[in-house]
């Protein structure tokens, strides 16, 4: 029953997280580049209603992906919250009206793939084994490592411009995302302790702090109009991440052997070119500019009248 309840609510967490992760692009990818990184970026969009649909669609995602990393390891319901590139990638299409050539499709469907491959490859086989003191100490290094690689990605992704600066601001929202999948994990499990031991646990508060950080920097990187670029490199880098802190801090088994480790690298490998390619092949027009990404003219972000498309 546990596992048919881990597939159900991480594929119901996939869909709400890419849904949501397409409008707040949208929206996002309007706002000033001035206010990348800043938290004048969260007031400005929280002035957006389709943006604040966002949001609540993946509020709802995290209900789900909380109770999937409850009822499962870390590794396995990352795996399938993956999927979420796929739907965002269908709905960004859609939205801004230009097919997506077969080339790029199957760049965006491999690496779906190659994160399934990797951590399929990668998959515990037992649960943790520590205790429950160890194993919170265990999730808050894990939270520290991956909240502080973001902290650096960001700092240096904002001083930079055009793919760069969205590939690393995508990669601070990676890591961003996996320090709440951590943090995320430690809470369902001082939840399970009763309110006191809730209210007295540092990951009730770490989940607070790390769930505005991950919203600034996730919409700073869609504030960048590249979704082709970002949506793929934050769907790779979180369940990475997350697979890396489950094996390294929490305890998780993984598979191993020598075929598991090759199969395991040419997984990332394959991820990786398949990023490469979707983040050269999709053009992208000037700030404030419509482009083929379906990013929003900065006109609609502020209530004017949207120029037509051509």
């Amino acid at each position: 029953m546990s596992v048919i309840l881990m597939i159900v609510t991480a594929l119901t967490a996939a869909v709400l997280y890419g849904a949501g992760a397409a409008v707040e692009q949208r929206q996002a990818a309007a706002a000033p580049e001035s206010a990348a990184g800043r938290p004048r970026l969260l007031l400005l969009l929280a002035r957006q209603p389709l943006w604040l649909l966002g949001i609540a669609a993946q509020i709802g995602g995290f209900a789900a992906h909380a109770v999937a990393l409850r009822s499962g390891p870390l590794a396995i319901v990352q795996m399938m919250v993956a999927g979420e590139l796929v739907v965002a990638v269908v709905i960004v299409r859609i939205w801004s009206g230009r097919p997506l050539s077969r080339a790029s499709w199957a760049a965006a469907l491999t690496v779906v793939a190659g994160i399934a491959a990797f951590l399929a490859i990668t998959s515990t086989r037992h649960g943790h084994q520590a205790g429950h003191q160890d194993y919170l100490v265990a999730a808050g290094l894990g939270a520290i490592a991956t909240g502080g690689g973001a902290l650096v990605a960001a700092g240096v992704g904002l001083r930079a411009s055009g793919r760069r600066r969205a590939v690393l601001l995508a990669l601070a929202a990676g890591l961003a995302d996996s320090c709440s999948a951590v943090v995320t994990l430690a809470f369902s499990h001082a939840v399970s302790r009763g309110p006191v031991a809730l209210f007295t646990s540092w990951a009730v508060y770490a989940l607070v702090v790390c769930g505005i950080g991950n919203v600034l920097l996730t919409q700073s990187a869609y504030q960048t109009g590249q979704p082709m670029v970002t949506l793929p490199i934050i769907a790779a880098i979180t369940p990475v991440a997350s697979v890396a802190i489950g094996v390294g801090l929490l305890g998780e088994t993984p598979g191993s052997g020598v075929a598991a480790a090759v199969g395991a690298g040419l997984a990332v490998l394959v991820t990786s070119l398949a990023l490469a390619y979707l983040a050269r092949s999709v053009p992208h027009g000037p700030q404030g500019q419509p482009s083929a990404d379906g990013a929003g003219d900065a006109a609609v972000f502020y209530g004017a009248p949207a120029r037509p498309r051509r």
